[in-house]
């Protein structure tokens, strides 16, 4: 096995109130691509929809009124530069990555745990323990909160890389501007308890991790050809 491999981001930050967020997809994108979409929208009251992907997460508990989601897709090269995702008119904000080196999600489909909630500035994601144990995983930090903090947080979650952040803005009072982090970590393990990452100010948060399944290794080959007496 090998590991998935972040290849490139996107970022999309919407600063404009909207019931259709149109969200920028990362460069480079082929067929057979993974595309992982974390997407927080300031106002959570209708779920998010996005034709075509998946969304083990669709999810507004944590205290603020705020929704996040998770959304992926196994590239059939016909995407394009962005997609739409369906929400409560609100500000939001997005971040995008495509991986390669990864089980196609058809036969082992990205895992996110139960997302962890809480108020204040150290987003905290659960556990995992994914499907199959120990392999060369790649971990997806994902969070998203409510307010005005600097985007992307300051350093990254310890062992983390690639720290990833967009925002809404600061137009309009805190309670309708919204913030998503992502960072990410190749570790062969069973299981993964992503580190907390500080933001710059408490408020309601949500947060969780993500395993990415490897590739598994190609079939052994067989050949043909003349031995003695015989075709082996």
């Amino acid at each position: 096995m090998a590991f998935p491999t972040p290849q490139t981001f996107a970022t999309t930050n919407g600063t404009t109130a909207t019931a259709s967020a149109v969200v920028t997809l990362p460069s480079g994108i082929v067929a057979g691509d993974l595309l992982i979409i974390l997407h927080r929208s300031a106002i959570g009251t209708a779920s998010h929809a996005l034709s075509g992907w998946t969304s083990p997460v669709n999810d507004n508990t944590d205290a603020s009124d705020d929704r996040t989601s998770l959304w992926y897709r196994q590239s059939d090269g016909t995407e394009g530069a962005s997609v739409t995702i369906t929400q409560t008119s609100s500000k939001f904000a997005s971040i995008a990555v495509r991986i390669t080196g990864h089980e196609d999600p058809v036969t082992q489909a990205p895992e996110a745990p139960t997302i962890a909630t809480a108020n204040s500035n150290v987003p905290d994601p659960p556990s995992v323990s994914p499907t199959g144990g120990a392999k060369d995983y790649l971990w997806l930090w994902c969070g998203g909160w409510e307010g005005e903090q600097t985007s992307p947080p300051a350093s990254q979650p310890t062992n983390y890389l690639n720290p990833q952040g967009a925002n809404s803005g600061t137009a309009a009072g805190v309670t309708t501007n919204c913030r998503v982090g992502m960072a990410t970590r190749q570790l062969n393990a069973a299981s993964e308890d992503a580190p907390s990452w500080t933001i710059s100010a408490a408020d309601d948060w949500s947060a969780f991790t993500v395993a990415i399944h490897p590739a598994p290794p190609p079939p052994p080959t067989t050949g043909i050809g003349w031995y003695g007496a015989g075709w082996f």
